[in-house]
Formats: C-alpha cells, sequence, structure tokens
C-alpha cells in the first residue's frame, strides 16, 4: 500500500531501460511520421512557461505539460549553443539523477542515467552528451561544461 510520494520528490515512477526511455521520447518528439500524439496534443505539451518558484526558478526552467525545455549548456551563448537544446524531462530520486529527451538540432533521441543523487553529475554528463554529439557531426560545441569537483 505505497504510494509515489514515498519514491521522490517528483518521481514520476517511469521505469524502463534508458534505450527504451530514448525511444519513447523520439516517438513523442522525433519526426512526425513516427509520433504517437496528435500535433494539437504535442503542441499542448510544448507551452512552456518559465517556472517562477522554487528549484524550477532557479535553474531557468521552462515547463509546459510533462515537457521542460532544457538549455543543457552550463554556459550558454558559445559556439555551437544551439546544440545546447532539448526538449525532454529530468528526473530525480534517492541515488539516480536522469535527463532524458529530443535534441532537435540532431534529429536525435537519449536517455542517460547516473546513480547518484546529485543533478549536477547528471547535468555535467548530459553537457558532454551534446558536446561529443556535436563533435560526432563535424560540428564545435563550446557549452562549458567543465568539471565536476568531489568535495
Amino acid at each position: 500500500n505505497q504510494t509515489a510520494s514515498v519514491l521522490g520528490w517528483t518521481c514520476g515512477n517511469m521505469v524502463g531501460r534508458a534505450q527504451d526511455v530514448a525511444r519513447f521520447f523520439w516517438d513523442l518528439l522525433g519526426p512526425s511520421d513516427s509520433r504517437i500524439l496528435s500535433e494539437e496534443s504535442l503542441a499542448f505539451m510544448r507551452r512552456y512557461q518559465p517556472m517562477t518558484v522554487g528549484w524550477g526558478k532557479l535553474a531557468n526552467v521552462h515547463y509546459g505539460a510533462g515537457l521542460m525545455a532544457v538549455q543543457g549548456a552550463l554556459k550558454p551563448g558559445g559556439p555551437g549553443a544551439d546544440w545546447g537544446f532539448y526538449e525532454g524531462h529530468g528526473g530525480a530520486t534517492y541515488g539516480f539523477t536522469s535527463s532524458q529527451g529530443f535534441i532537435p538540432k540532431a534529429s536525435a533521441a537519449f536517455s542517460l542515467v547516473t546513480n547518484t543523487g546529485a543533478g549536477k553529475y547528471s547535468a555535467v554528463a548530459t553537457c558532454r552528451l551534446l558536446v561529443a554529439l556535436a563533435e560526432s557531426r563535424g560540428e564545435r560545441a563550446e557549452l562549458g561544461c567543465g568539471e565536476v569537483l568531489l568535495v
């Protein structure tokens, strides 16, 4: 008789392999011929508004109906900054964080999971994934990923 409220502060309890989660975001946000929702439903989900309280305000999160417009660059504005944008959702619960979504610039979906509750590791790993993706396409993206120092 357990509720989701004890499993994490906003844990949605989506369970699956990272590959399956990436496939879900491809089917949700990828090319229109593969989408699982109507254009109207997707447009509703993409009505992004800046969060005005709490962690969302501090992180400059823009939230829609179950989707986030995410700037994965830790220092936006550098060369190749458009590689830093993706639509998706983060996840966090005790001992785990994740980032997943669809990167329009690459027409690619991803899911990245870290086994730590500290979101900074997931943020740096996602940033580095975006840079590696740009480089794999022969482009340069300076997203300010930096290094994580253990303290």
